[in-house]
């Protein structure tokens, strides 16, 4: 019998793929990278989610955040818990309405992997921080026009992203966002933590990787 996850059992192998469906995977934020996150994890087999988003959707959001419609008001990850559970109803999701802050760090507790799919440093340095103090591996990822940036982070082997981004500054104003290089830079987080749960390991780990997706020049950052 032909299973779910035959073309991708050459990749992870038998025993990638049931850590890939064990693993507790923390999505930070539900917003353009988030959406694509969590849809290619859960495609991929990921079955045990915790989301934190605190925004509901807006019309602004619609050019990139797929998952959403102006007709549906509920929070962000209330709707995203229902996403995963069209594409695999037997996950188990924990969601929390509420930003990431110092003082809900309980939100993380029991993860295996942190995944920013964040839109201001300031939150990112707070999931860099907790990341280091749990010991729990982050993926970052970042986009703003047609560049983007991942850094795969491993507490106790590799530096913070708070070391690799830390006088990174958000940009003023509204940050332009096109859906489809959105896309692009989220399946390559998506990919990075795949890796990480999988066992696989991954060679990004403890670089910042850029991408120009106007050129198609990538480089590479170690740290």
């Amino acid at each position: 019998m032909i299973g779910r996850f035959d073309r991708q059992l050459p990749v992870f192998g038998e025993e990638g793929q049931e850590r890939i469906m064990s693993a507790r995977v923390a999505i930070a934020g539900c917003g353009g990278l988030g959406v694509n996150v969590i849809t290619q994890l859960a495609i991929a087999g990921v079955s045990n989610f915790v989301l934190a988003d605190p925004q509901a959707p807006d019309i602004t959001n619609l050019n990139r955040q797929f998952i959403y419609t102006a007709a549906d008001y509920r929070p962000k990850a209330e709707v995203a818990a229902q996403w995963i559970l069209a594409l695999n109803p037997l996950a188990d999701i924990e969601v929390h309405n509420e930003p990431v802050t110092v003082d809900n760090r309980a939100i993380f507790a029991g993860c295996d992997i942190i995944v920013d799919c964040l839109d201001n440093f300031a939150s990112r340095m707070v999931l860099s921080d907790l990341s280091e103090e749990m010991g729990v591996p982050l993926v970052h990822a970042g986009v703003t026009r047609t560049e983007g940036q991942i850094a795969v982070c491993i507490p106790g082997s590799t530096p913070s992203l708070r070391d690799m981004i830390g006088t990174m500054t958000d940009p003023e104003g509204v940050t332009p966002s096109v859906g489809a290089a959105v896309s692009v830079i989220a399946s390559m987080e998506a990919l990075e933590v795949l890796k990480v749960i999988s066992g696989m390991g991954t060679e990004t780990a403890g670089k910042l990787v850029t991408v120009d997706m106007s050129t198609w020049d990538v480089e590479s950052t170690s740290f």
